[in-house]
């Protein structure tokens, strides 16, 4: 997932003349490993802020078990933070780095809930859009730092990483989960918004997100990628395997699309 985020970004964002190879992978390998440290670090913190809930539904995770403690989860956590960081001064140097400081501020507000978790527990859609919001800043970072004009493909482009990102969010979380008792625990997107209406948003998505990067400047290969992925998705709507695994095998497609 990071690597095709990366592949992705610098196929939209690095300008293509007078980059030469070197710097252009270059740039690849450091937005892979900061994609990843960023993704291993909110997987830290969701480790933290869904303790109570996870260990009441889901006590068989290894966190809930004791297999994973709470000082190697803080290690993870902080060891993942100054990679990111690492990679941010590498990529962007210290500009690079100051402009990376509100998508930390932000990251920040949902580790906290934006200070009204009571709020967000009742209205899950809120929290959802002010969650994956996120990516829209981040992606804006990478463009700068690429090198990236400030033109309007580079504001569809930001949009098309964004709507690929969230589509796969929701493929992670698309499949209803179940507590000790059997009841669905109603914590993934088909159990709020219903099935029909997860699927269509995630195909939305994925269709939305090849034609925003053909805008970008990516070629027909993107749109008919995305298409196509949507099509295949809904030859077995009925299964939660296929929708997701089609999904899945739809990212490093669409990323190596934008790449070329």
């Amino acid at each position: 997932m990071s690597a095709a985020f990366a592949a992705a970004s610098v196929g939209l964002f690095a300008p293509t003349a007078g980059t030469s190879g070197a710097r252009t992978w270059s740039s690849a390998i450091l937005l892979f490993v900061i994609y990843l440290a960023l993704l291993l670090r909110y997987r830290v913190t969701d480790e933290w802020k869904d303790f109570a809930h996870d260990s009441a539904v889901y006590p068989d995770r290894p966190v809930q078990r004791g297999v994973v403690s709470p000082r190697t989860l803080l290690a993870i956590g902080v060891g993942a933070f100054a990679v990111e960081l690492l990679g941010v001064l590498l990529i962007g140097g210290a500009l690079g780095f100051v402009l990376y400081l509100p998508v930390l501020a932000y990251s920040a507000l949902t580790v906290f809930e934006f200070f009204s978790g009571p709020r967000l527990e009742r209205h899950f859609t809120l929290s959802f859009v002010l969650h994956e919001a996120i990516y829209l800043p981040l992606f804006l970072w990478v463009a700068v730092v690429l090198g990236a004009g400030p033109d309007g493909r580079v504001a569809v482009g930001v949009l098309a990483c964004t709507a690929l990102f969230v589509s796969v969010e929701l493929a992670r979380k698309f499949s209803p989960r179940f507590d000790t008792e059997g009841r669905v625990v109603l914590d993934t997107y088909s159990a709020v918004w219903g099935r029909g209406r997860t699927l269509g948003a995630m195909v939305v998505l994925v269709v939305l997100s090849g034609v925003l990067a053909t805008a970008a400047g990516a070629g027909l290969a993107s749109p008919v990628i995305a298409v196509v992925a949507a099509v295949v998705a809904l030859v077995r709507p009925a299964s939660d395997r296929w929708v997701t695994t089609v999904v899945a095998i739809h990212l490093p497609l669409q990323a190596a699309a934008m790449l070329s």
